[in-house]
Formats: C-alpha cells, structure tokens, sequence
C-alpha cells in the first residue's frame, strides 16, 4: 500500500507547523507499505490555497490541490470542523506533538507516532500559542 502523507510546517521545512488552516508551507511525504519513506518534497501555496479557504470554498475539487490529494494530515493544531472536512474528503488529520516532520513521518511508519486527541486541547486552542517565543505562522499575526 502506498500513501501520501502531507505535514504542515514553517518555511524550512523542518519544523511542524501549528494553525493547519493558515500555513502556507507543506511537506508532501511518499511512503510505502514495504519500503518506507519513498520521497519528500516541500511546497508554498498561496492564501487562496491555504486549508482554512479551500474548506470554506463550496466549489473546491480536491483533486486540484495536492494538499487534499493525500490521505493522511500531520500538523501541530487544527479545530474539529476542520478534521471533520478533511475526513469527508477523504483526509485524516492528525495532531501530534512531534516537532520535526521528518522523525514524525518516521514514528508514523514505525507506528510509533503519537497523536493527541483535538477535544483534549480544542478548549485552549486560542490561549496556549501566544506564550511560545518560537511559534512561526509565517507573520500570521493573531
């Protein structure tokens, strides 16, 4: 089995992003069932491009976007409404807890990773980023 697993990161691509529907950047991972992590690529979408406008675009066909042609979504926040679109489309979001993309693809392979349950911090969700000194929303300002 083959799946492409897509990441929400900062512009480097080397650190999971939080706020899924505002990034911009996303690390595209190919992984196969009996050889691994086959091939990685970083891509920039625009803002029309990003989550949060493409759930909200009743005209959206998914398969014009390589964000929503994956199967699986890692990132470090995302709400319930925004899961539960991506599910009808075939998507499954995930939080994890994992800062680099690469180690959580890894664990994720290994079955590993750990993904944390978003009703558990959906309460907090608007409070808990602004005490972070590194969080990057690529000058998203909140």
């Amino acid at each position: 089995m083959k799946a492409k697993v897509v990441v929400t990161t900062n512009k480097n691509g080397d650190k999971i992003a939080g706020h899924a529907g505002h990034v911009r950047y996303f690390k595209i991972y190919e992984i196969d069932q009996n050889e691994g992590l086959t091939g990685s690529k970083l891509i920039k979408v625009d803002k029309e491009h990003t989550l949060h406008n493409l759930l909200h675009n009743p005209d959206i066909n998914p398969d014009e976007h390589e964000v929503l042609t994956g199967q699986i979504l890692l990132t470090g926040s995302i709400g319930m409404g925004a899961i539960q679109k991506l599910a009808m489309l075939g998507v499954r979001a995930y939080i994890v807890e994992e800062k680099n993309p690469d180690e959580a693809v890894e664990k994720l392979i290994a079955g590993t990773l750990r993904a944390v349950d978003p009703r558990t911090i959906q309460h907090s969700h608007h409070h808990h980023h602004h005490d972070h000194k590194d969080h990057d929303c690529d000058g998203h300002h909140h």
